[in-house]
């Protein structure tokens, strides 16, 4: 079928370039968020008068909280899995879905070869992400990663 090298490039393309846009909004927004953490908590710091009372203020649970905050990156542990865990079961879907597709008997041989492959390779990839979820959960529970991160967030509440 000549017709799929000019649908897979077109559908390269395009996803190039929502990649390219997914990368740069989200750069923008991440700096623009950093440069209010950082504003913010520059802030605080200039209205302590000595370093007696930003110690008794850290002690506290309001400094306590702070702390927390000053930490850009959320979750722990369990938002780099769960990540993981979402793009394998998409992927693992996807695949099938390929898979089932080429059987419908729509296509001709060439078609059917490639709906096969690219079911096998997300099929793959999928299992790729599942296992490295179940590794990085594994590791982080050995580490006790887990467990710290419970006890932040039952801290923070």
């Amino acid at each position: 079928m000549e017709f799929i090298m000019p649908m897979l490039v077109s559908i390269a393309f395009f996803t190039l370039i929502g990649w390219v846009t997914h990368v740069i909004v989200d750069g923008r927004r991440r700096r623009e968020r950093l440069k209010v953490f950082t504003d913010f908590h520059s802030k605080l710091i200039d209205r302590m008068g000595s370093a007696n009372e930003f110690g008794d203020f850290l002690q506290s649970p309001g400094g306590q909280r702070f702390l927390a905050t000053l930490s850009t990156e959320r979750g722990g542990p369990q938002v780099g899995i769960m990540r993981s865990v979402h793009t394998g079961i998409v992927m693992f879907a996807l695949g099938v879905g390929f898979s089932l597709l080429s059987r419908m008997g729509l296509w001709n041989t060439e078609g059917r070869g490639f709906l096969v492959a690219m079911g096998v390779l997300l099929v793959a990839l999928a299992v790729g992400f599942l296992v490295s979820a179940f590794a990085s959960w594994r590791l982080a529970q050995s580490m006790g990663l887990m467990k710290a991160e419970a006890d932040n967030v039952v801290a923070r509440g």
